[in-house]
């Protein structure tokens, strides 16, 4: 590709000469100097006319100063024939001389037209630099070798070999950047081989000179080879040395006035192509003669190929080097700026990776963090990355409480291979707000549920002493009527019982919920639960329940027989739960749906693994759930009271207060599982308790440890009974 410099004041002139030539030039423009006179104009076309294969002159828009600028293009002299255009007014073109050979244009003239002239004079210019080329050569043929070889001694050549290579791993072991390594590789180069000029141009579309040694500060600066054309466009395609004295006959290479005028401006000899390991053109060095006087060996030049290997391989690896530190750097800073803690710890228990939100969060220095063992962090959380690292449990958004409950957090820890081993990478968030609100709601709701409670206590303990107080004053005046005397026994009893039930039930929300966790055969307690509601319903004649097969008693005639199906298909041998508060929900369910068939009926007792639609976030708790499921053939619940049936006080019976679904509820909810019941009217009901197969942590945690403060229910009770 053609190199074309541009003088001109006027963007749109820029703007059409690049869409006119295309592919044909590269447009280099130059800041015309603004000061008068024709010396700034002379040392512009010094520097620039010789890396040039021609010039466009816009004197239309440089106005007074294009006189200059044509002066001293008419003087410049150059080495190869120079393309020169010139856009000038009418005026112009009378007033100013104009060497003969220069294309000129008109002002008001378009490109477009132009576009054939420009192509036809750069042709024209190629095939004059290709004469004047070949009839150089000519000149020189009598006296110059075709290829110049100096003579070397093999013993002295191997060597060399061996040296060179020894003192190169030497250099390209040491971790320098790129532009010293290559500055001291085209030192150590020059020394070894004695030359008296070198470049290396490095480039993907353009080469630029990165590194040399004995030429001018000006062709250091402004020089450029095109990738794909001249000299590296031969190196590319041919990947091989190549000599300056090789081109013998010109007219078989295709740039070879374009490569000859780049040695030239190099004041080189010789070029070596610098390839990586998929053999594209990484660079290109230039090699003068030796300060003897002496051309390069055949076997230096191989040398320096092999040479230009290892220092492609280096770049490479530099580069590859850069872009992981670069990306280091890049995590770090994100990392640094986030809110959420990162904690990262190595297969050697110790620290390898502390954000600065982490540290913060934890109580440690980060700057001193890494490499620290994990007893540097606070015991809680280093237990719970310690049993991640052992065991590979993953733990998702655990609530931790620092010493002294000065922060709550939430922990999530994953074990990850790497090829280092077994890394754990720990994600911290600072809970401690979230816990005041959640709190803060709890206990609002708490407030407002015990004086719903208040309220309704007050009216049920009401019913109940309105008719003992009734059947106490007639107590005198009927007490010698034996059926009197009956009834009165059997009301004072139910309704001391009735207000017995209720008082104990009240006890039960009266504080926070404390669990005894412990693993236990889920099976064993369903077995149990239903062996007590039947003996419990059995003793009270009430109900009759047989297992599926069996035959009713005779005793059990004139009550309701229930038959009862088990079907456990869950595959977690054992659950950790509170025992007794789990067998009370149960049998609260399991004695509801008895309740609820009055003439005979089907109950159903299942449990199966939980999937992880049967939660929310679509996420299983860790270790997996169980479903349990209790299924009537009853009467149902109408389709408007069922989201109310778990609210204190609300029943579908005219026995009982409707505190039990409350409690179930509430048990449920305690294990961090939940409770889902669906119902048709006259057809049954289906309650399904989902139990967390492993302890999760749940916020009335924290309430019972701030119980002792004086933040419990029952002083939010005893408030709102005031």
């Amino acid at each position: 590709m053609k190199t074309l410099l541009l003088l001109t004041h006027s963007h749109d002139t820029q703007r059409q000469l690049n869409d006119v030539l295309g592919q044909q030039a590269t447009v280099v423009l130059l800041t015309p100097p603004t000061e008068p006179g024709r010396e700034a104009f002379d040392k512009l076309f010094a520097t620039w006319l010789r890396m040039a294969d021609g010039v466009f002159l816009d004197g239309a828009s440089l106005g007074e100063t294009a006189r200059w600028a044509i002066e001293s293009l008419a003087a410049a002299e150059t080495r190869a024939p120079v393309v020169i255009m010139v856009r000038l007014t009418a005026t112009q073109q009378r007033v100013y001389p104009l060497p003969g050979g220069w294309l000129v244009l008109a002002d008001t003239e378009l490109f477009d037209r132009a576009r054939e002239t420009i192509a036809r004079c750069f042709e024209l210019r190629d095939a004059q630099a290709r004469l004047k080329h070949l009839e150089d050569f000519r000149a020189r043929q009598p006296n110059a070798p075709s290829v110049p070889r100096a003579p070397a001694e093999p013993v002295a050549i191997a060597y060399r070999y061996r040296e060179a290579l020894k003192n190169l791993s030497i250099l390209l072991g040491q971790r320098r950047d790129r532009a010293t390594l290559l500055a001291e590789f085209t030192r150590w180069l020059r020394e070894l081989l004695g030359i008296s000029r070198l470049a290396l141009l490095t480039g993907t579309k353009e080469l630029t000179v990165v590194a040399s040694a004995g030429l001018r500060a000006d062709v250091v600066k402004h020089l450029r080879l095109n990738a794909d054309s001249g000299l590296a466009g031969y190196l590319a395609r041919e990947g091989r040395v190549l000599r300056r004295a090789a081109l013998t006959e010109p007219w078989t290479f295709a740039d070879a006035t374009l490569i000859a005028r780049e040695f030239e401006l190099l004041g080189t000899e010789a070029a070596v192509p610098m390839l990586d390991h998929e053999q594209q053109l990484r660079g290109v060095l230039a090699l003068g003669e030796k300060i003897t006087g002496e051309a390069l060996a055949g076997e230096e030049l191989e040398l320096v190929y092999h040479l230009l290997e290892q220092l492609a391989r280096t770049l490479h690896h530099l580069e590859l080097l850069e872009q992981i530190e670069t990306q280091q750097r890049f995590f770090t800073e994100v990392l640094a700026g986030v809110q959420t803690g990162v904690l990262i710890v190595g297969p050697d228990q110790r620290l390898a990776g502390l954000n600065r939100r982490g540290a913060e969060l934890l109580g440690v220095t980060s700057g001193d963090a890494t490499g620290h063992p994990l007893s540097i962090l606070p015991a809680c959380v280093a237990d719970v990355v310690f049993e991640t690292l052992r065991t590979g449990q993953r733990v998702q958004q655990r609530a931790l409480t620092l010493p002294r409950g000065e922060r709550v957090l939430g922990l999530s820890v994953s074990r990850v291979e790497s090829g280092r081993g077994s890394v754990a990478v720990a994600l911290v968030d600072d809970w401690t707000e979230l816990k005041r609100q959640e709190m803060a709601e709890q206990a609002a709701q708490d407030k407002e549920f015990f004086t719903r409670v208040a309220y309704r206590l007050s009216h049920e303990l009401k019913n109940s002493l309105v008719s003992i107080k009734i059947f106490g004053q007639l107590l005198p005046e009927r007490y010698q009527e034996k059926d009197f005397r009956e009834q009165f026994s059997n009301i004072v009893v139910s309704e001391v019982n009735r207000v017995d039930v209720l008082v104990n039930n009240l006890t039960f929300f009266s504080q926070p919920l404390g669990l005894v966790q412990e693993e236990l055969s889920l099976s064993e307690v369903l077995e149990a639960c239903l062996g007590n509601v039947t003996r419990e319903f059995a003793r009270k004649q009430t109900a009759t329940l047989i297992a599926m097969g069996e035959t009713a008693p005779d005793h059990a005639a004139g009550t309701p027989v229930i038959i009862v199906k088990r079907n456990f298909g869950h595959r977690a041998a054992r659950v950790t739960v509170d025992r007794i508060r789990l067998i009370q929900a149960v049998e609260h369910v399991l004695r509801n749906a008895v309740q609820s068939m009055p003439h005979d009926g089907r109950l159903l007792v299942s449990t199966a693994d939980a999937p992880a639609t049967d939660f929310p976030d679509g996420r299983l708790p860790v270790d997996g759930a169980v479903r349990v499921e209790v299924q009537d053939t009853g009467e149902g619940i109408a389709l408007d009271l069922l989201p109310r049936v778990t609210e204190p006080f609300v029943t579908t019976r005219n026995v009982g207060v409707g505190l039990g679904l409350t409690i179930v509820k509430k048990i449920v909810e305690r294990h961090s599982g939940r409770l889902v019941i669906d119902s048709l009217l006259g057809q049954g009901t289906k309650v399904t308790l989902l139990l967390p197969v492993r302890r999760q942590p749940h916020l009335e945690d924290q309430l019972t440890l701030q119980a002792a403060r004086g933040s419990s229910a029952a002083e939010l009770f005893a408030g709102a009974a005031d």
